[in-house]
Order: C-alpha cells, then structure tokens, then sequence
C-alpha cells in the first residue's frame, strides 16, 4: 500500500502544477468578462447648495439609493468593492414637489456600468419659515395656585418643510408646578410645536428649545365669615359658625378690599338646629370652604325634639270632615323647639299641632302645619312644614 502511494506522488504533483499552470494561464491570457451587482449604494445630490438657496429640501427625508451593474475582466471586478463606487446626480430646474435626479457614477476605465434606473424621483418641499405664539399650559399639584406666567419672550420662529409647518398651530409651554415655596418661582420650560388639538408636530426646527417663564402665585388670607339674616333686626350674635374663618386665595390688589365673607341671607326660622349655609365668594377669589354650618350657640342643651305622628295633628274647622291621609299627612312629623332656658323640659302635650280647614279642602293646595303653646320659645321648626296636594 505504501509503495503504491509514493508511486503516485511524482504523478500527482504534476497535475497540481499543471492546473496552476493552466488557471494562470486564463488569467492572464484568457481572463473572461463578468458582470456584478452592487445594491444600494448611496446617491449625492451635487446641486444641494442650489436647493438650499431656493429654500427646497428632500421631503419626505429618505436615504437616496440605487442599484448598478458593473462589468469588466474578472480580475478588474474582484478589486471593486461597494466603497469604491461613487453615484451621484443633480436636479435641474428644481420645483417644490416632483423632480428626476439623473444618475451618473465615477468608476476606472477598465470596466463599464449600467443602472437598474437611470433616475431617482426625488420630492422637494418648499422649507418655510413662520413665527409663532408661545401659549403656557399650567400643570402640577399647584396649578391652580397661579396667579399668572411671564414668558421671556412671547413668539418663536419655526422652519421646515411647508407640509409640517402648516400644520403647526402654536408652540407650547408646559409649565409643571410641583412645588410652592416662595411667591415666584423661575422655571425652564420646553418648547414644543402643535397642531390644533396639541399634539406635536414633528420634523419642525425651532430657533429655540427652551426659555425661562416667571410664574407668580396668588396671595393668601384667612378672613372671618359673616352671617346674613333676612331680617335684618334678628339678633346674629344668638348663632355660631362651622367654620367661622375662611382662606381665600386671589390677586394681592384684590384680596387687600376684602375683610370678610358673607353668607348667602338665611331666614332663622329655617335654622332649626343646624342649617349648611352658602358663602358668598366675590368674583376673582377662589376659597378653600364655600359653605358654612349655621346654629344657635348652646343647642345641645337649648334644643328640644319632640316626634308626632299623623293623627296626632288636629283638623280645625274640617266641616268636610277630611282625613289625615287626605292632606298626605306623614306618618311622622318631627319639631325643633329653640328654648329660652335649659330648665324647661318639654313633652308633647305642651305643643299642640294642627291645620286650619277654615277655607275649606282643595285637594291642589298645601296646608301649613301650626302649632299653639302656652310655653315661650325663641324658634319652632316643624318638618315638614306643609302637607298636602
């Protein structure tokens, strides 16, 4: 076996020789042309100073590319990369919207090209330049402590292409109000471009990315509440207030005329025990409490309850001998008496309810619910007071 193997040796080293022989031979006699795609390749507009002087830019921005075929010898096309192949072009007669870029590409002279298109349609748009208003947007957990926000500067300028720009409304300034610790506060705050329902515009340039805006807060102060009684000779001083001191907020120039908040004008029949009386809250003034708690100072111990039901409750002069269930009587009326002494104890048989009848029964009208006592009191309130239709 071994002998046979050097015999072939001498043999086999001739016919390696011989095909390199042979292959250098078609090389370099013979060396066959071959034609090789390159895909892709990166295309220069060589006229882009003459887009940018008639204000024209690629629009949409899109990598500009092409294919091409190279052919040559065999041994000219291995030496060729992708790097080496430079495509360019230039738009004539440039105009907003459609326009031909026609390809041209350098190469060394042993080899020949053709492309896959000639051209490029390439799509300018006009680049345009607008002022625009800067409007706030006030967020943040004090928002509505603000009293206003100063702007370095009211307007910005935009550039880009026409079809971005017309879309672009106003910029917006958000300012984020997290914090309150002095009257001012300086904040930096973010430009941004947006269309009609504040959504960004993107692609659009600004001359500026951000700028300072002054924010001022309202001023605060603690003011009493004053009660309002319809009559105007009842004795307010009878009552007391929950809460009895209010803090609004506002401009310094207006809280300064303010020295107190008044209640809406209640009837002190309807105070009862306790009654959620309105506040009066002046225009340009914002306040932490918009209603207040009226009663009579001293209730617990002034304040009597007495429960009647329905046939408890006299029909005066009821020639038409009309029932309770007639008048809608309910089955339970409920009577706040204000005392003028804590020694009184009340019970039912000192207060007598009744309707008067005397006009007769007419099943579309409502009956007051009265009452006689020989006993004083500073205030009675039934509830419900009427009855009936």
């Amino acid at each position: 076996m071994k002998s046979n193997l050097k015999r072939n040796t001498r043999i086999k080293l001739i016919a390696l020789l011989s095909s390199i022989v042979l292959w250098m031979y078609v090389m370099a006699i013979v060396d066959p042309e071959d034609t090789k795609i390159f895909e892709n390749i990166p295309v220069t507009i060589t006229n882009a100073e003459e887009l940018q002087d008639n204000d024209l830019i690629v629009y949409p921005e899109t990598d500009l590319v092409a294919d091409i075929y190279i052919t040559g010898k065999l041994s000219d096309l291995q030496k060729i990369s992708k790097d080496d192949i430079h495509i360019y072009g230039s738009i004539n007669n440039p105009i907003e919207g459609k326009n031909y870029l026609y390809l041209k590409v350098n190469t060394t002279k042993q080899v020949s090209y053709e492309f896959k298109s000639d051209f490029i349609i390439v799509k300018l748009e006009k680049l345009v330049h607008q002022e625009k208003n800067i409007n706030t947007e006030i967020i943040g957990q004090y928002k509505d402590d603000v009293d206003t926000v100063t702007l370095q500067q009211s307007v910005a300028n935009i550039s880009g292409p026409r079809v971005l720009t017309d879309q672009v409304d106003y910029i917006n300034a958000t300012v984020q109000v997290d914090t309150k610790d002095k009257n001012k506060a300086t904040k930096r705050v973010k430009l941004i471009p947006v269309d009609t329902d504040g959504k960004e515009v993107k692609g659009v340039n600004l001359d500026i990315k951000t700028i300072n805006a002054e924010v001022t807060f309202l001023e605060e102060k603690q003011v009493p509440i004053n009660i309002q009684l319809k009559d105007e000779k009842a004795d307010t001083k009878v009552y007391e207030l929950t809460p009895e001191i209010v803090m609004i907020k506002g401009k310094k120039e207006v809280l300064e005329k303010i020295n107190y908040i008044n209640t809406q004008k209640i009837d002190s029949t309807d105070i009862g025990v306790s009654k959620e009386v309105d506040l009066i809250i002046p225009e340009g003034v914002a306040a932490e409490e918009t209603t207040t708690i009226v009663k009579p100072k001293d209730e617990e111990s002034l304040i009597q309850r007495l429960i009647y039901n329905n046939s408890e409750v006299e029909l005066r002069n009821n020639t038409q001998e009309i029932k309770a269930s007639d008048l809608n009587i309910p089955d339970s009326i409920n009577v706040e008496v204000q005392l003028d002494s804590n020694n009184t104890k009340l019970s039912k048989s000192d207060i007598d309810l009744y309707i008067d009848l005397e006009n007769g029964y007419d099943k579309n009208k409502e009956y007051l619910i009265k009452y006689k006592s020989d006993t004083s009191f500073k205030n009675v309130k039934i509830i419900p007071s009427t009855v009936g239709k």
